[in-house]
């Protein structure tokens, strides 16, 4: 008799443990089908969010000691610039860089300065602290310094400048979660231009033209030093969320109170400090180095093509520069069916891994049971590796109809399945259409913009997601009936 035919026979007549066992393997299969499906259908859709995302690449110059790359030289006011000892990217190379085909835009992290304005702000929490000061005093409360006061005070009147050289590749511009309304962004080449919120416009009476006054101050007195920053209002934005505020969150961060201004004044703001510290005061060639840009493109499948013209411009070091792709506005987007990839994935190695482990108890206790057979097939002459595969083929066969069976079933479980943990995924979609981040280190913040409708995977499975399936199920079944098999079949006959 045959290897199958004993096979088929044993699966036949043991109907109860054929149908555990069967049981068992339609389960986990059917599981591992719909996890695996949701993944497929999940990725199929994330891929095609991304080709509607903006997209680009991002290049940061790494750290670096200054020495090894620049050196001090003074200009014809007296002050030391920062010349390159190597060839780094500076703003002479954007006209080059925005010529390359794809590119559409560029965005420069040139972080933001905290300065007194004395204007009428959306109140946070300086403003808070200052009146809990006030309450305190009047009731003749220890605690609270005139100094302490004075700082918060001036802290309740600080915008947020944001330095940017074309305003509206901003982030913050681009993703939607600002609006121009009124004038224009700033531009390059700007010198002492703002664009401010429609808010801070109507507390204060401002408009396109006025002019707005800005002062550095030491933070622990409040005291304001060194000449203004005098800056023309050329553009009003408009915040289409609302913001989440907190106790805490102070003036400066909150986006209302955001002004946008060019690159001139982090040059003032570092002339001014260094000043009054009596540090070295640097040129404003200094600034003309950009640390970090973020390349717009057009199309995602343009990016090699795009990196790959950069690398050729030869006045520029490229070494000190690591690249990345842009993709903070996609992952915003996507959150919700990365996470459903993420969820689906591991249901599906929970399946695979369950299916191995109960399977290995299950046949372990079964092969107790057929000691005696399988002492009688050795008598017989039937070799240990002859009884393993018969073993194997017994378990391979439940497991291929269990599998067809699972296949059958897998349309409707999945969509049970992906409809529950999609549920689970999208739970906060649309209740706020941004997310706001503050930085803790520097204060910035960042705003990001969420899904605001439910992420469908549009799951459906493939022949390549049920091949996937099908050849783990045998591999466990497998590995399974080897693990379970391996003591009882090396057994001498006459022990039974």
């Amino acid at each position: 008799m045959g290897i199958l035919k004993r096979a088929c026979l044993y699966i036949t007549r043991k109907k109860v443990r054929t149908i555990i066992m069967f049981t068992i393997i339609m389960s986990m299969s059917l599981f591992m089908l719909a996890g695996i499906s949701i993944r497929f259908g999940a990725s199929e859709a994330a891929a095609d969010i991304r080709k509607t995302i903006s997209t680009g690449l991002v290049m940061n110059m790494g750290e670096i000691p200054g020495d090894q790359v620049f050196q001090l030289v003074p200009n014809e006011k007296g002050e030391m610039v920062r010349t390159l000892k190597v060839p780094l990217l500076t703003r002479a190379h954007l006209a080059e860089i925005l010529d390359i085909d794809g590119v559409e835009g560029y965005y420069t992290n040139q972080g933001f300065e905290t300065a007194y304005t004395g204007l009428k702000l959306h109140p946070g929490g300086y403003t808070s602290t200052v009146k809990e000061a006030e309450r305190q005093v009047s009731e003749n409360r220890p605690g609270w310094t005139e100094e302490d006061i004075a700082s918060n005070e001036t802290s309740a009147h600080a915008n947020g400048f944001y330095i940017v050289n074309e305003g509206k590749w901003h982030p913050f511009f681009r993703n939607g979660a600002l609006e121009l309304a009124a004038g224009r962004h700033i531009e390059e080449g700007d010198r002492a231009k703002a664009v401010i919120s429609e808010e801070l416009a109507e507390r204060n009476g401002l408009q396109i033209g006025d002019e707005i006054e800005a002062y550095n101050f030491e933070l622990m007195s409040g005291e304001r030093y060194g000449s203004a920053y005098k800056t023309e209002i050329v553009g009003i934005f408009k915040i289409n969320f609302q913001q989440d505020l907190s106790n805490w969150t102070s003036e400066d961060q909150i986006l209302a109170n955001v002004i946008f201004t060019d690159s001139y004044m982090r040059y003032w703001a570092q002339s001014e400090y260094n000043t009054y510290y009596g540090r070295q005061v640097l040129g404003r060639e200094s600034y003309d180095i950009l640390d970090n840009i973020t390349l717009y493109v057009e199309d995602p499948m343009m990016l090699g093509t795009v990196k790959e013209t950069l690398m050729d411009i030869g006045s520029v070091d490229w070494s000190y520069y690591s690249f990345k792709e842009y993709d903070r506005d996609y992952k915003a987007a996507a959150g919700p069916l990365n996470k459903l990839i993420r969820l689906s994935t591991i249901l599906a190695a929970v399946m695979a891994a369950g299916l191995a482990v109960v399977l290995s108890l299950v046949l372990a206790i079964w092969m107790r049971s057929r000691q005696q057979e399988i002492g009688i097939l050795s008598s017989l002459g039937i070799t240990r590796r002859g009884i393993l595969a018969q073993i194997v083929l017994e378990c391979c066969i439940i497991a291929v109809i269990a599998f067809v069976a699972a296949g059958v079933l897998a349309g409707p479980v999945t969509a049970m399945a992906d409809e529950r943990v999609s549920v689970s995924v999208n739970k906060n979609i649309g209740k706020a259409p941004y997310e706001v981040e503050i930085n803790e280190q520097s204060g910035s913040i960042s705003v990001n913009k969420m899904p605001s409708e439910r992420m469908a995977s549009g799951h459906h499975l493939t022949p390549e997601a049920a091949g996937i399936v099908f050849f783990v199920i045998l591999v466990v079944t497998v590995i399974s009936v080897i693990i379970s098999c391996r003591r009882i079949i090396g057994k001498r006959p006459k022990i039974f």
